[in-house]
């Protein structure tokens, strides 16, 4: 499934974070271009459209419907050679929001899960080649600040990126297995006062991203 909608890509320079755990584990935050999806996997439908679906939210092509679209708030994004790769690596995905499809030709499909969702991802796949993921700090929150918490303890803060996207480097953070003790929340303020939250935490063989704004 390609859909015929394309987005350009930006890279960023990375942005470290540290991150306090009880064995004393570092992470970092990198800032990039990446992205969403989510389903049950297998092969991937011949055409875009009509009853596709990331788990429980809707899946279109971009601009989402005006009934559901959130406003201008940071997107959870995930990328992968494929939307069959992206679709085995997303367990599950609910919430008040929509999903929109992007094609990034030989890059493979970008997927932004608009609105206040909630991602599971299969934590055990997530080393899978060129799968990635981040956040979408361009839309209405481009020059903010970025609050890095644990557990309501601020560990680090930044300056948003201008364009592009925030990634997040799912698989270093639970193989550190700070998310497995702690609750790793990345808060996002625009320059008009406007709040994001990004939560992150691991229970077993599951990584949960939760979305609000």
């Amino acid at each position: 499934m390609k859909p015929n909608t394309s987005k350009p890509r930006e890279r960023l320079p990375r942005l470290l974070a540290l991150l306090a755990a009880s064995a004393a584990v570092c992470g970092c935050l990198a800032l990039g271009a990446r992205t969403l999806m989510a389903g049950d996997g297998g092969e991937e439908p011949s055409a875009f459209g009509g009853g596709d679906a990331i788990g429980s939210l809707p899946c279109t092509s971009p601009p989402g419907p005006e009934s559901m679209t959130a406003g201008s708030v940071p997107s959870i994004v995930l990328e992968g050679p494929s939307l069959a790769t992206i679709q085995s690596l997303v367990l599950d995905a609910y919430g008040d929001g929509y999903a929109e499809v992007f094609d990034l030709g030989e890059d493979g499909v970008r997927v932004e899960l608009q609105g206040d969702v909630t991602v599971v991802l299969d934590r055990n796949s997530l080393d899978t080649e060129g799968f990635r993921a981040g956040l979408d700090v361009s839309q209405g929150f481009s020059g903010g600040l970025g609050l890095l918490l644990q557990n309501q303890r601020l560990l680090r803060s930044q300056i948003l990126p201008a364009v592009g996207d925030l990634e997040v480097p799912l698989q270093a953070l639970a193989g550190s297995g700070v998310l497995d003790t702690n609750i790793l929340t990345l808060q996002s303020i625009s320059v008009q006062q406007k709040h994001h939250e990004l939560s992150l935490a691991c229970s077993g063989g599951t990584l949960r991203m939760v979305s609000r704004h």
